[in-house]
């Protein structure tokens, strides 16, 4: 993944990170506006969702790998 260019997710989880499954968070996607129509399609369904950018997914990679 090329961490220069900002990315955007779907997350279905609290915990979704880099190495994550494929159902705590969707595709990346370099349009943050698409993802937060996802979001919002996902929300009407009663559905608890949030968005992740490939940025915040590394803070988080490199602050639970390091002990």
């Amino acid at each position: 993944m090329d961490l220069k260019q900002v990315l955007w997710r779907v997350v279905y989880t609290k915990t979704a990170n880099l190495h994550s499954s494929g159902f705590s968070a969707g595709p990346w996607h370099p349009d943050k506006a698409h993802i937060e129509r996802c979001c919002d399609a996902l929300r009407a369904r009663q559905l608890e969702v949030g968005i992740q950018s490939n940025q915040q997914a590394k803070q988080n990679a490199s602050s639970w790998l390091n002990p």
